[in-house]
């Protein structure tokens, strides 16, 4: 009864997300079915590329909720829905990769949880939106890192991502920037280093944040909601890439950079 109680306010006026579970009423029908539809797209982009479903939800989420529950929210569907590709991407994992990049991550993800509930919800918002617009522009772009690489970039970056993860949960720019960036890696261990080093990020953010005692039976309840739409889409998009990778990838990586662009922009317009 607690979590069906939850649901959308609208306090533009003071900065506060126009969407609050702690003490709202039920959300409107179209906040309801944007929040779906907005977890189906970004479902269908992860499931095909391996990323790219936090970093639609985040800054869209944060127009209608405060910073810690976007950030679960975004967790808890993408823990969920990895969890259903772990049997097909294990085997093709580069581990020591993985690892160079998750342990640095832990010493960042708990500089995010302190700062999470410490910063404005509006300027986190900005942020995120700011993030989510500079990384599209930049893979639009071209972009590439051709510097140096070695464990200490790793290290940079896998801490870069924790911090991310754990403050707006979107700790997929830095890495994803890194490893595209990456002639030696294909587009199969791209995706599979991308999944299981988010999946172990997000494993151990939601435990920090759990600990600080930042998580509620209302966030459990929306996730739960979201999730058929997530892992359906998901699910489309893994089907998607076994049956058409090499074939329309990079009509689908421009569209979803295209869309990561727009949604980014209008949410940091807002």
């Amino acid at each position: 009864n607690v979590i069906l109680r939850q649901g959308p306010t609208f306090l533009p006026a003071s900065g506060a997300p126009m969407f609050n579970f702690i003490s709202a009423d039920v959300p409107s029908l179209p906040i309801f079915l944007t929040l779906c539809l907005v977890a189906f797209i970004a479902g269908i982009m992860r499931g095909f590329s391996g990323f790219g479903g936090g970093l639609l939800i985040a800054p869209v989420y944060s127009l209608f909720m405060p910073p810690a529950d976007v950030v679960v929210l975004v967790i808890g569907l993408n823990l969920l829905t990895t969890i259903q590709l772990l049997p097909s991407i294990v085997r093709a994992v580069d581990w020591s990769l993985v690892f160079r990049l998750f342990i640095p991550s832990m010493i960042g993800v708990p500089i995010g949880v302190a700062l999470l509930h410490s910063v404005d919800a509006e300027l986190m918002r900005k942020v995120v939106a700011f993030i989510v617009t500079a990384m599209a522009s930049l893979m639009l772009l071209g972009w590439r890192y051709e510097g140096k690489r070695g464990r200490l970039q790793d290290g940079t970056v896998g801490l870069t991502s924790g911090l991310l993860t754990s403050i707006g949960g979107i700790g997929g720019p830095p890495t994803i920037l890194y490893l595209l960036s990456d002639p030696r890696l294909s587009v199969e261990v791209f995706r599979t280093v991308c999944l299981m080093l988010f999946f172990l990020i997000q494993i151990f953010a939601l435990a920090q944040i759990g600990f600080a005692g930042s998580l509620t039976q209302a966030q459990g309840g929306y996730i739960l909601i979201l999730l058929p739409a997530y892992v359906l889409a998901h699910w489309v998009g893994a089907v998607f890439f076994v049956r058409y990778v090499g074939h329309y990838q990079a009509q689908v990586r421009q569209i979803s950079l295209w869309l990561l662009l727009f949604v980014g922009f209008v949410a940091f317009a807002l």
